[in-house]
């Protein structure tokens, strides 16, 4: 469990134990739309980099849901870093789906995480130059829950 305000946690920190080893990610969260959340995204996936064995291919498949307003923004974003991680061994695909609700990251190494916010666990910072903007560990967190679940 975070609690609300916790400060301390990183990406690499919750998830990349339980990264280690895999070679596909499916990772569920209806809501990657906006500017913070695909920041969350892109933290995720740099932690994946991180875990990953450099001479692994892996394949990563983001389902998500959005609106008219965002889907033409989101799909030139979830493009852009899907180019930007295939020199990191990494095929990036996403789709769209909108009767999408839960939140979870399920990997081909027999764990599932449930995630009770999705990667938006984090409160905004107070602006461009605080240094939480780089460092996770020193962002407030908003209170959720994550559940890992050994499915093999």
């Amino acid at each position: 469990m975070i609690r609300d305000n916790q400060i301390g946690v990183s990406f690499d920190m919750l998830f990349g134990k339980y990264l280690r080893g895999a070679t596909e990610i499916i990772l569920c969260d209806p809501f990657i739309r906006h500017p913070h959340q695909f920041r969350n995204l892109l933290e995720f996936v740099t932690t994946v980099v991180r875990c990953k064995e450099a001479d692994t291919e892996l394949t990563f498949y983001l389902v998500t849901n959005n609106t008219s307003d965002y889907i033409e923004d989101s799909r030139k974003s979830l493009t852009e870093l899907a180019e930007s991680v295939l020199a990191s061994s990494i095929n990036f695909q996403f789709e769209f789906n909108a009767a999408l609700h839960d939140r979870s990251i399920t990997l081909n190494n027999g764990w599932k995480i449930v995630l009770g916010r999705g990667l938006d666990i984090y409160q905004k910072t107070n602006g461009r130059y605080d240094i939480a903007e780089f460092i996770s560990e020193k962002r407030l967190c908003r209170a959720c829950e994550i559940t890992y679940l050994k499915i093999m």
